[in-house]
Protein backbone atom coordinates (compact mmCIF):
# COMPACT_ATOMS: atom_id res chain seq x y z
CA UNK A 1 0.00 0.00 0.00
CA UNK A 2 1.56 3.29 -1.08
CA UNK A 3 1.23 6.17 1.37
CA UNK A 4 -0.37 9.45 0.26
CA UNK A 5 2.11 11.38 2.41
CA UNK A 6 5.50 12.40 1.10
CA UNK A 7 8.14 10.18 2.64
CA UNK A 8 11.92 9.99 2.56
CA UNK A 9 13.96 6.98 3.62
CA UNK A 10 17.43 7.65 5.01
CA UNK A 11 19.59 4.51 5.03
CA UNK A 12 22.52 4.91 7.43
CA UNK A 13 25.29 2.33 7.08
CA UNK A 14 28.56 1.60 8.89
CA UNK A 15 30.78 1.56 5.80
CA UNK A 16 30.87 1.94 2.00
CA UNK A 17 30.61 -1.79 1.23
CA UNK A 18 27.60 -1.99 3.54
CA UNK A 19 26.05 0.91 1.63
CA UNK A 20 26.61 -0.87 -1.68
CA UNK A 21 25.06 -4.03 -0.28
CA UNK A 22 21.89 -2.35 0.98
CA UNK A 23 21.49 -0.46 -2.28
CA UNK A 24 21.54 -3.83 -4.04
CA UNK A 25 19.07 -5.22 -1.50
CA UNK A 26 16.64 -2.40 -2.19
CA UNK A 27 17.01 -2.63 -5.97
CA UNK A 28 16.63 -6.40 -5.81
CA UNK A 29 13.48 -6.04 -3.70
CA UNK A 30 11.97 -3.67 -6.23
CA UNK A 31 12.74 -5.99 -9.14
CA UNK A 32 11.60 -9.12 -7.29
CA UNK A 33 8.25 -7.54 -6.46
CA UNK A 34 7.85 -6.15 -9.99
CA UNK A 35 7.01 -2.78 -8.54
CA UNK A 36 7.68 0.53 -10.29
CA UNK A 37 7.41 2.64 -7.17
CA UNK A 38 8.45 2.29 -3.55
CA UNK A 39 6.50 3.63 -0.59
CA UNK A 40 8.92 6.58 -0.62
CA UNK A 41 9.32 9.70 -2.71
CA UNK A 42 13.07 9.59 -2.19
CA UNK A 43 15.78 7.36 -0.72
CA UNK A 44 19.06 8.78 0.56
CA UNK A 45 22.14 6.95 1.81
CA UNK A 46 24.50 8.13 4.53
CA UNK A 47 27.77 6.31 5.26
CA UNK A 48 29.19 6.67 8.77
CA UNK A 49 32.66 5.28 7.94
CA UNK A 50 32.73 3.37 11.22
CA UNK A 51 30.15 2.47 13.85
CA UNK A 52 31.60 5.06 16.22
CA UNK A 53 30.34 7.75 13.81
CA UNK A 54 26.85 6.29 13.55
CA UNK A 55 25.47 8.57 16.24
CA UNK A 56 26.95 12.08 16.42
CA UNK A 57 28.38 12.39 12.92
CA UNK A 58 25.28 11.00 11.21
CA UNK A 59 22.98 13.02 13.46
CA UNK A 60 24.69 16.22 12.34
CA UNK A 61 24.46 15.14 8.70
CA UNK A 62 20.79 14.20 9.12
CA UNK A 63 20.05 17.57 10.70
CA UNK A 64 21.83 19.59 8.01
CA UNK A 65 20.83 17.65 4.90
CA UNK A 66 17.33 16.54 5.84
CA UNK A 67 15.78 18.29 8.83
CA UNK A 68 17.03 21.79 8.00
CA UNK A 69 16.31 21.35 4.31
CA UNK A 70 13.05 23.11 3.39
CA UNK A 71 12.56 20.60 0.57
CA UNK A 72 11.80 17.92 3.17
CA UNK A 73 9.95 20.06 5.71
CA UNK A 74 6.63 18.24 5.17
CA UNK A 75 8.10 14.79 4.55
CA UNK A 76 7.83 11.81 6.87
CA UNK A 77 11.45 11.01 7.66
CA UNK A 78 12.11 7.30 8.16
CA UNK A 79 15.64 6.43 9.29
CA UNK A 80 17.00 2.93 8.76
CA UNK A 81 20.17 2.11 10.71
CA UNK A 82 22.18 -0.78 9.24
CA UNK A 83 25.00 -2.04 11.44
CA UNK A 84 26.73 -5.11 12.87
CA UNK A 85 25.81 -6.62 16.20
CA UNK A 86 29.17 -8.19 17.02
CA UNK A 87 30.65 -5.21 18.87
CA UNK A 88 27.65 -5.09 21.19
CA UNK A 89 27.96 -8.77 22.10
CA UNK A 90 31.56 -8.66 23.28
CA UNK A 91 32.10 -8.71 27.03
CA UNK A 92 34.43 -6.43 28.98
CA UNK A 93 34.19 -3.68 26.39
CA UNK A 94 32.27 -0.44 26.28
CA UNK A 95 29.77 -0.27 23.41
CA UNK A 96 30.94 2.14 20.71
CA UNK A 97 27.59 3.95 20.79
CA UNK A 98 24.55 4.22 23.05
CA UNK A 99 21.85 2.98 20.69
CA UNK A 100 18.92 4.14 22.82
CA UNK A 101 20.38 7.64 23.10
CA UNK A 102 21.15 7.65 19.37
CA UNK A 103 17.55 6.86 18.46
CA UNK A 104 16.20 9.43 20.93
CA UNK A 105 18.44 12.12 19.43
CA UNK A 106 17.30 11.29 15.91
CA UNK A 107 13.66 11.45 16.98
CA UNK A 108 14.28 14.76 18.75
CA UNK A 109 15.94 16.09 15.59
CA UNK A 110 12.97 15.24 13.39
CA UNK A 111 12.86 11.54 12.53
CA UNK A 112 9.30 10.27 12.14
CA UNK A 113 10.23 6.61 12.53
CA UNK A 114 13.38 4.57 13.08
CA UNK A 115 14.01 0.97 12.05
CA UNK A 116 17.15 -1.11 12.44
CA UNK A 117 18.68 -3.82 10.25
CA UNK A 118 21.21 -5.52 12.50
CA UNK A 119 23.56 -8.13 11.02
CA UNK A 120 24.13 -10.92 13.50
CA UNK A 121 27.11 -11.06 13.95
CA UNK A 122 28.45 -8.95 11.05
CA UNK A 123 27.64 -8.15 7.46
CA UNK A 124 30.50 -10.35 6.25
CA UNK A 125 28.35 -13.31 7.32
CA UNK A 126 25.76 -12.14 4.79
CA UNK A 127 28.39 -12.02 2.04
CA UNK A 128 29.71 -15.49 2.86
CA UNK A 129 26.31 -17.05 2.29
CA UNK A 130 27.33 -16.91 -1.37
CA UNK A 131 30.83 -18.22 -0.78
CA UNK A 132 31.02 -19.59 -4.32
CA UNK A 133 30.44 -16.11 -5.70
CA UNK A 134 33.39 -14.86 -3.64
CA UNK A 135 35.58 -17.76 -4.83
CA UNK A 136 34.75 -16.83 -8.42
CA UNK A 137 35.41 -13.12 -7.79
CA UNK A 138 38.83 -13.85 -6.31
CA UNK A 139 39.62 -16.43 -9.03
CA UNK A 140 40.49 -19.03 -6.42
CA UNK A 141 39.51 -21.95 -8.65
CA UNK A 142 37.05 -24.81 -8.36
CA UNK A 143 39.44 -26.91 -6.24
CA UNK A 144 39.96 -24.16 -3.66
CA UNK A 145 39.84 -25.53 -0.12
CA UNK A 146 37.82 -23.22 2.09
CA UNK A 147 39.84 -22.31 5.23
CA UNK A 148 38.61 -23.48 8.61
CA UNK A 149 37.77 -19.96 9.71
CA UNK A 150 34.57 -18.00 10.16
CA UNK A 151 33.03 -14.65 9.38
CA UNK A 152 35.44 -11.73 8.92
CA UNK A 153 38.52 -13.93 9.46
CA UNK A 154 37.39 -16.28 6.69
CA UNK A 155 36.74 -13.46 4.24
CA UNK A 156 40.12 -11.89 5.00
CA UNK A 157 41.88 -15.21 4.46
CA UNK A 158 40.08 -15.79 1.16
CA UNK A 159 41.12 -12.35 -0.04
CA UNK A 160 44.69 -13.06 1.04
CA UNK A 161 44.62 -16.35 -0.86
CA UNK A 162 43.46 -14.37 -3.89
CA UNK A 163 46.39 -11.94 -3.47
CA UNK A 164 44.07 -9.16 -2.36
CA UNK A 165 43.25 -7.44 0.90
CA UNK A 166 39.86 -7.19 2.56
CA UNK A 167 39.75 -4.42 5.13
CA UNK A 168 36.54 -3.92 7.07
CA UNK A 169 35.24 -0.40 6.82
CA UNK A 170 36.73 0.27 3.39
CA UNK A 171 35.21 -0.30 -0.02
CA UNK A 172 35.74 -3.80 -1.41
CA UNK A 173 35.64 -3.26 -5.17
CA UNK A 174 33.48 -5.75 -7.03
CA UNK A 175 32.43 -7.76 -3.98
CA UNK A 176 28.77 -6.75 -3.74
CA UNK A 177 28.25 -6.98 -7.51
CA UNK A 178 29.65 -10.53 -7.46
CA UNK A 179 27.13 -11.79 -4.92
CA UNK A 180 24.05 -13.81 -5.84
CA UNK A 181 21.26 -11.92 -4.12
CA UNK A 182 18.75 -14.74 -4.65
CA UNK A 183 20.90 -17.01 -2.51
CA UNK A 184 21.68 -14.43 0.16
CA UNK A 185 18.25 -12.89 0.62
CA UNK A 186 16.60 -16.31 0.83
CA UNK A 187 18.64 -16.82 4.01
CA UNK A 188 18.28 -13.39 5.62
CA UNK A 189 14.74 -12.47 4.57
CA UNK A 190 13.48 -12.29 8.17
CA UNK A 191 16.26 -9.88 9.11
CA UNK A 192 15.22 -7.52 6.30
CA UNK A 193 11.47 -7.73 6.80
CA UNK A 194 11.16 -4.35 8.57
CA UNK A 195 12.85 -2.63 5.63
CA UNK A 196 10.67 -4.45 3.10
CA UNK A 197 7.52 -3.44 4.97
CA UNK A 198 8.60 0.21 4.94
CA UNK A 199 9.32 -0.05 1.22
CA UNK A 200 5.71 -1.11 0.77
CA UNK A 201 5.93 -4.89 0.59
CA UNK A 202 4.54 -7.59 2.84
CA UNK A 203 6.13 -10.74 1.50
CA UNK A 204 5.51 -13.02 4.51
CA UNK A 205 9.09 -14.23 4.01
CA UNK A 206 8.08 -16.13 0.87
CA UNK A 207 9.22 -14.01 -2.09
CA UNK A 208 12.99 -14.06 -1.56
Amino acid sequence: MISDNKRILIVVTEGPTDEEFYKRVINYTKAKNKCKKFNFNEIKYMCADGIGNLHRKMLAKFKIEICNNSEYSKYEKIVCFCYDKDVFKKTNTNPPINRDKMKKDFYDCGASKIIEIVADDMIEDFFLIDIQGIIKLLKLGKKYKIPQKESLDLLKQMYKDGNKIYSKGTKAEGLVDALNMDIILSKICCQLSLLCMELGYCCNNKIC
